[in-house]
């Protein structure tokens, strides 16, 4: 009996899997709608604990006004990206004179005295390339974001249903507590982690703006901007948004010292606010194990790339909470857990 019933859990795990790797077209897109959806809520939510509009304008018109609000950001922000995109398809010549006489006086250091240039030491290094991919996989990005839009257009005009269907289903009256217990935990757990999440990155970002705007790095605002994306991916994205624009500094000067001031700069930020505060910040209410956070950013990132990446830790924080509702998966809930407790 428990083998069969053993068996009957993998075939499950797996056509879970199999389902979210050859589904990606589809889930993604739903999933980011989701998020946007619940971001446009916050926003609405923070809104509504002003008095004023508590009680004289109604939800509708709150909800509206903060969908054109988090809209307007995204586009702008779209907008940004995409034109310093193009920038630095334009600078990216001067970008590779720099870089071949930093390769240069670093080989003549060790005796090398040799004329050198990028082809000498790889045949594969085209910087134009690199940045004109990036910037079809955005333009790709901004069409499949139509497509978001459609779907958390459709989302806000139903989410007044939401609760009438779930008062609709004849579920019993220990069901639907439980059902209440559940959505009220996914939610504080996730608006704890994006709101803790929003304010450090944010922060990092701001900090890592004037270190880099000292150092004389061009684009400053867009490897902030990309400093605050990359710290909500778990462990890597602190190292890779202190290391990429530590490395574009090499490109960009003829001399050491701007990399050392955005390393040694952006990497005790890092340290400070995302080693000390962060978890300070978060307390007992993300209750996940780190190596399980490790495990789930390679996992998510291999079935989704940087979506999954940024996406593992929430999705994580709701497998553990539906775990812990049904007692054949609660040793589950327990193993992926921090501390036991669930």
């Amino acid at each position: 009996m428990k083998i069969e019933r053993l068996s009957h859990t993998l075939i499950v795990i797996g056509l879970i899997l199999v389902f979210i790797i050859y589904s990606k077209a589809f889930l993604v897109p739903v999933i980011l709608a989701i998020v946007l959806w619940y971001l446009i809520n916050a926003v609405n939510s923070l809104v509504r604990m002003i008095p004023k509009f508590s009680t004289k304008i109604p939800n509708g018109i709150t909800l509206g006004l903060s969908t054109i609000f988090v809209l307007f950001i995204i586009f702008t922000v779209g907008g940004v990206i995409g034109q310093t995109i193009n920038s630095m398809i334009t600078t990216a010549p001067d970008y590779k004179v720099n870089l071949e006489q930093q390769l240069s006086r670093i080989m003549a250091s060790v005796g090398y005295t040799e004329p050198i240039s990028l082809r000498t030491v790889t045949s594969e290094l085209d910087i134009n390339g690199y940045l004109g991919n990036i910037l079809n996989s955005f333009k790709n990005m901004a069409q499949q974001f139509l497509l978001i839009l459609l779907y958390t257009f459709f989302l806000l005009i139903e989410q007044h249903t939401f609760g009438r269907k779930m008062a609709a289903l004849r579920f019993d009256k220990e069901r639907k507590e439980r059902i209440a217990t559940l959505t009220t935990n996914i939610n504080k757990s996730v608006r704890t982690y994006i709101g803790v999440k929003f304010a450090a990155s944010f922060a990092t970002g701001l900090l890592s703006y004037a270190v880099i705007k000292y150092a004389g790095l061009d684009f400053a605002l867009f490897w902030a901007f990309l400093i605050f994306v990359f710290n909500f991916i778990p462990t890597i994205g602190s190292i890779v948004a202190t290391v990429f624009p530590s490395l574009i500094a090499l490109v960009q000067f003829d001399h050491l010292s701007p990399f050392f001031i955005i390393l040694i700069g952006v990497g005790s930020i890092q340290l400070c606010i995302g080693g000390i505060l962060e978890p300070k910040l978060y307390g007992d209410s993300l209750n996940i194990s780190p190596f399980v956070i490790v495990i789930s950013l390679v996992l998510w990132g291999l079935l989704w790339g940087i979506v999954g990446m940024l996406l593992c830790v929430p999705i994580t924080v709701i497998m553990i909470n539906v775990f812990a509702q049904f007692p054949r998966t609660r040793s589950v809930a327990v193993l992926l857990s921090q501390n036991g407790k669930v």
